[in-house]
Formats: structure tokens, sequence, C-alpha cells
């Protein structure tokens, strides 16, 4: 739980709209006795369809893929200004903004004016998202998930700190799942990273188990067809998630090209003590990493395969596992 007592204190929560995440947050928050209000940015419309033309003239015709960017952040942001319009200076205790480099500077000025601290988090790695360089200066704290990411810009941003991800202390679905065999996984389609997981699923396929694959796409032709591959545009919530990865056996994941923090899966896997196979080597170096429990693709022997399969789950000492929890992560770099 949280270090502080927090009750009634007032938390202004900005995240992006992916697979509704927004809902566990506002769960956990709200549990832990904060006054909160939570805002989602506003799903991009075309002002008229004159700017729809140019956009599809520039894109076509120039080659320019930015204009449409920024059009989207300008919309975003104001949005978020007539959210916050009414707000007075320092008015709220608490202000997180996950994905800041989706706003302009004008409306991260706006909030830090609002807001008695504002903590900046970019959940992705810093060169997947670049327009992220130019809002860092203007936070007093801004977080960061990926040690190479630190390393090679925190002389440039000394306000930028390294923190790890995190498991949610409280979800609204039943403790108790039964488990079976499935290895499961869902993310974006991000072509860097689906050799690796064919890869996995071939081997995996060997054994006698069942997949649960899932790769959100917008396109209606399928990118691969593979038969345990399931594709889906937009009905795939985190809520759905968690449900999911409670009754599997064994969860996947494989990070992208842009960084190499560990995601929410990893923490996901250590919550609910759920093996995970991984191309992500940088777990080898956290305190939970336990070769039973966690496999690493182009590094461990393919044949232990079917024996890490086998085996039972190794238990991580509680203490450990607390160390990753939302209420820790909120205490120590948002309180």
């Amino acid at each position: 739980m949280l270090e502080k007592s927090v009750k009634g204190k007032s938390f202004i929560l900005i995240i992006p709209n992916d697979f509704k995440i927004y809902e566990i947050f506002e769960f956990n928050i709200q549990k832990f006795g904060f006054d909160l209000t939570s805002i989602v940015p506003a799903d991009f419309k075309y002002e008229n369809n004159l700017l729809r033309v140019k956009n599809f003239f520039l894109k076509n015709f120039f080659g320019n893929r930015t204009y449409k960017k920024k059009l989207i952040r300008k919309f975003r942001s104001s949005h978020m200004c007539q959210e916050i319009g009414h707000l007075r200076e320092k008015s709220i205790d608490y202000i997180l903004i996950i994905r800041p480099d989706i706003f302009d500077q004008e409306t991260i000025e706006k909030l830090m004016n609002i807001g008695k601290k504002v903590v900046g988090y970019q959940w992705d790695g810093l060169k997947r998202y670049p327009e992220v360089f130019n809002c860092i200066p203007l936070f007093e704290k801004f977080l960061i998930f990926d040690e190479n990411d630190y390393k090679n810009y925190h002389i440039q941003f000394p306000n930028i700190e390294l923190c790890d991800n995190f498991f949610f202390d409280f979800d609204d679905e039943a403790e108790n799942c039964s488990k079976n065999n499935t290895i499961y996984y869902v993310g974006s389609y991000i072509e860097n990273r689906i050799d690796d997981l064919i890869y996995t699923m071939d081997e995996l396929a060997k054994f006698d188990v069942n997949f649960d694959i899932n790769l959100k796409y917008f396109r209606s032709k399928k990118p691969i067809n593979k038969p345990y591959i399931k594709f889906f545009k937009d009905n795939f919530t985190f809520k759905d998630n968690i449900k999911r990865l409670k009754s599997a056996s064994v969860i996947l994941d494989f990070k992208v090209l842009e960084h190499n923090g560990l995601s929410l899966r990893f923490f996901e896997s250590l919550r609910y003590e759920k093996k995970i196979i991984t191309n992500n080597k940088t777990v080898m170096e956290y305190n939970f990493y336990n070769p039973q429990n966690i496999f690493i693709i182009h590094h461990d022997d393919i044949a232990r395969l079917g024996e890490f399969l086998s085996s039972p789950y190794m238990q991580i000492p509680v203490e450990i596992v607390d160390q990753y929890s939302f209420s820790s992560w909120l205490s120590r770099y948002v309180l």
C-alpha cells in the first residue's frame, strides 16, 4: 500500500486510451483514497474535409507523413485545454501525465501551472516518439523505464529519472481463476517483433499446449497467416487482458527494437505467478529473475523449453514482489 495517507488529495491522471488501460488506473487510484479526475485524450477527428484532402495529397504526393501528426497533437491539446480550463493555479495536488509527447508545449505548461506536483512518464522508448524530447525540459521530474535511454540522455536532461513498470494492486476480476494449459499473448502488431513471435510459436507447437495469441491490427488484410494468431481492431480491453492472463499458464513478451525496458507483462506475471517467455535479456538484471520462471529465447537452450513448460512456478519472496506494485511505484516516483 501507499507509504503515506492521501485521503482526499486531488489527483489528475492523463493517459492514452490504449486497450482502455485507464480503467484499471482509475480503479486503483480511487482505492488508495485520492479524489481522482482522469482525462483520456480525445480520439482525433478532422475539423473539416479540406484538412483530410490536404493530408491525403501531402502524404501520397509529397511523402509528408508528419502533417497529420501535427493535426492530431493540435486536436488533443485543444481538447485538453478545454478539460482543464476551469482549474485554478496550483489547485491540484498531483498530476501524472503518461505519454506527454502527444500534447504541445503550451498545454504542458498549463498543466504545470495547475498542479502542485506534476510528473511525466514516457512508457515507450524515447526514440520511438522523438517529439518527447521537446517536452522533457518542462518537467521537474520526468520518468523513463529504459536504462539505455537513461544512460544516453541523463546528462542532457538531468530531470529524467529511471523507474520500473509495475503491476496493479487491485483488479475487479475474480482472484481465483482456473488455470489451463494456455500460452497467452496480446499486443499491437509491430513488424520488428513478429519474427520472434512466430519462431517461439513454432517451437511451442511441438508440445501439448493451447494458444491464445492476439494482435491488434487496423487494416483489413492480415499481414501474416498463422492459424494460432487472432487479429483484432479495438474490441480488447486491459480488463480482458487481466482475465485471460490469470487463467493462462505461460505469458509471452517480445520487446520492440526501440527500447529494452521491461513491459507491464513481466510485473503482471510476477503478481499472478505466471511463467514468461521473452526475448528481453534485460530481465536477468532484476532481483525476481529465476530461470525456472523466465525463459529467454536466443539465450536459453531451446532444448530446455519442454522442461521449462513442465516444471512448477518457483515462488518469489513477497517482499520482492511488493517492490513492483503500483502503490510502491506511486510512493517512490509521484508522491
